[in-house]
């Protein structure tokens, strides 16, 4: 089950005395920065100084289920309703823990004591359903979903787990209906319509299953099980070309599909054809299965595939038949670097060295894995034997950017990425990273450059324009991320994000009303887009629509309460109706979905300037948001608006001028305006 939001109040210090009160807040404070066990310390002194109150039993008990300890978040929910017994937040929480403990019959009681508690509730009976399902009573399950439903009548999802549930009491022709509900309300979800077109499979409708299937695999390309059931009704029509393609790209998808190869010799056999899978690495292992490098190559197809754990499980097999084999190490270490996996990857490493000494991407596996182990020194110790082992090899200078990137060496980083370009001109990739260097030291012409020459290389990747334009777009070049989301747009594939980014850029260019209108195409192709709900929300403030503003954010945190850029926006709107606290408290949530969102700092000082008593909270903020990016012209901006809000005339000029040097437009009127 998707674990809740867990809101938490921030309390006010008020002094030194209440010191339950402090606990409290300093545990909340805690938990808001993901420091869960500092939190359940000070949620333990909280309840040590006062027993009788439910509160800090609560928060510890979400505390210790953030740290997916249930047993002891269940304890301390079954206090909080010992002492608040009409708590319907303590059952409902109590309830998700059991879940999560597969304790599912206590679940269910808890559930249904949180609907007696709070009335008729979707998500509850959702849940409740779910947990039902988990004990195998779809007929209660289907009872739940037919409640949720009565509520939320325009819920695909509710839809979904309730043609589900159809299907698993055979009522397939019922499910279908409900399949096709969910589709119109969500028609990219490629999980609808294939399972839409298992139900039409289950009832002879093969024609039917073909093309669900094939509008699955559209969306969902590596949907191996749809590729492989496509086969089998294309089997069934007697379509056996079409099906031996389908099994082989099963394969290739998913080589240990269960009964695959058995299904692919039979097609192959009703089509006459006595050629089997042998271009694929899975047939030529059955074939010599005690070759090293068949296992190492198969690996290697699914590494690239982004399977990493069937990629170690082939590494693992290349080893024991050839432990010898230093580039067996090395592509395990990758592997495992790819499931963060840094101990392993950094052992794996150290024995493909042990093994060949001059294994240059062994290396850079090493160093890869000494950072993620927090090692940074030896990380950039082996990058400097990789490179002078190739000094020619553009990867090498390409990882030690990165990492001096993330260690914030920006100009260290910057001439590491010149290097990669120079050696390598023709890598998109390097250019990327060179223009991400050149934004965070301040040469915005040269990142422009940059974007140019990636446009020119034209990688075939819409990925990777996906990512060059969301770059582009969050360091304010919305005339380049427009003309690269129309370029997208204009292309075979229509994807809702693409539209949303559109907007972003076409909003920050003053075209609100067509930002608006990319947000509402985006929103036709998924409704359920809480990330275009939430620009929408946006730029109807823009527009001075606040009631239509806040209904498309609130819109957005019920679809997504995870969605920081929705507590983003409604505090802009806080803002501007002067509510100040609550902007900072928008803010604050902001950073506790997502602390790498870090633009949110110097916002949220500026809403503490506001706020008094916030003083030094501000000036912390704006310090973190410059040690973050300290070429940002619009935190300088922001600290000057915020100087003169603390009646600072003088700090506010000198943090405009240097907005102004930064190439800050607003801050040139500022400077008028305030500073002569």
């Amino acid at each position: 089950m998707t674990r809740l939001l867990i809101l938490f109040f921030l309390l006010p210090f008020c002094c030194a005395a209440q010191t339950f009160d402090s606990y409290l807040q300093s545990g909340n404070e805690k938990s808001n920065r993901k420091d869960y066990k500092g939190a359940v310390v000070d949620f333990t002194k909280a309840i040590q100084l006062n027993n009788t109150t439910a509160k800090p039993y609560f928060y510890r008990a979400n505390a210790y289920s953030n740290l997916n300890d249930n047993s002891a978040a269940i304890q301390d929910y079954t206090k909080t309703i010992e002492l608040d017994p009409n708590n319907a937040d303590a059952y409902f929480y109590r309830a998700n823990s059991y879940n999560a403990n597969k304790s599912y019959a206590n679940a269910i009681t808890d559930f249904t004591k949180a609907i007696s508690l709070t009335g008729h509730n979707a998500d509850m009976y959702h849940y409740r359903a779910n947990a039902k399902s988990n004990l195998g009573d779809y007929t209660g399950a289907l009872e739940d979903f037919n409640k949720a439903i009565l509520i939320k009548p325009n819920n695909a999802e509710l839809y979904e787990y309730r043609g589900v549930t159809k299907s698993n009491l055979n009522d397939n022709k019922g499910a279908i209906v409900d399949f096709d509900v969910a589709v119109k309300l969500d028609p990219q979800n490629s999980d609808l319509i294939f399972y839409r077109a298992n139900s039409k499979g289950n009832i002879g409708d093969n024609k039917g299953a073909i093309a669900d299937y094939t509008t699955a695999v559209n969306l969902n390309p590596k949907n191996a099980e749809a590729f492989f059931y496509r086969a089998n009704a294309e089997g069934n029509l007697g379509n056996y070309k079409a099906a031996i393609d389908d099994y082989k790209k099963t394969i290739q998808l998913k080589p240990k599909m269960h009964n695959v190869y058995k299904y692919l010799a039979s097609a192959l056999g009703h089509n006459d054809d006595n050629q089997t899978a042998l271009d694929y690495f899975g047939n030529q292992i059955k074939v010599d299965p005690n070759n090293a490098e068949l296992y190492l190559y198969d690996g290697l197809v699914k590494s690239n595939m982004r399977d990493k754990k069937g990629a170690i499980a082939d590494f693992n097999k290349s080893i024991a038949l050839d432990p010898k084999s230093s580039d067996a190490y090395q592509s395990r270490a990758d592997a495992r670097l790819g499931l963060k996996e840094y101990t392993g990857a950094k052992e794996d490493a150290d024995t493909a060295l042990e093994l060949d000494a001059k294994n240059n991407y062994a290396f850079i596996a090493r160093a890869k894995a000494k950072a993620g182990l927090a090692d940074t020194a030896g990380a950039m110790t082996d990058l400097n034997k990789a490179i002078a082992l190739q000094p020619k090899n553009d990867y090498g200078y390409a990882i030690r950017g990165e990492i001096k990137y993330s260690s914030r060496d920006f100009t260290g980083a910057l001439e590491d990425y010149e290097k990669a370009v120079e050696l390598n001109p023709g890598n998109p990739e390097d250019y990327f990273r060179r223009l991400n260097g050149r934004i965070k030291t301040g040469d915005r012409p040269g990142a422009v450059q940059d974007f140019k020459k990636i446009m020119e290389l034209n990688p075939k990747d819409d990925d990777f324009y996906l990512r060059l334009g969301k770059t582009m777009i969050g360091a304010r070049f919305y005339n380049e991320g427009l003309t690269l989301f129309n370029s997208l747009i204009n292309s075979k594939t229509k994807k809702p994000i693409y539209y949303i980014e559109r907007g972003i850029a076409k909003q920050n260019l003053g075209k609100t009303q067509e930002a608006i209108a990319d947000y509402d195409m985006a929103l036709q192709l998924d409704p359920k887009s809480a990330d275009a709900y939430a620009n929408r929300g946006s730029a109807k403030m823009g527009l001075k629509d606040i009631d239509g503003a806040l209904k498309d954010i609130t819109k957005a945190i019920s679809i997504n309460a995870d969605n920081d850029e929705a507590y983003f926006t409604r505090a802009a709107i806080k803002m501007t109706l002067k509510d100040y606290q609550g902007a900072a408290d928008d803010y604050n949530s902001c950073l506790y979905i997502n602390l790498g969102n870090t633009k949110v700092y110097a916002y949220r000082a500026l809403a503490e300037s506001f706020v008094p008593g916030d003083t030094e909270l501000m000036n912390a903020d704006f310090k973190e948001a410059l040690k973050l990016d300290p070429k940002n012209d619009l935190t300088y901006y922001q600290r000057g608006l915020a100087m003169l809000n603390q009646k600072n005339t003088k700090g506010a000029c000198d943090d405009f001028n240097k907005a102004v040097a930064l190439g800050s437009k607003e801050a040139v009127d500022a400077v008028k305006k305030y500073c002569h």
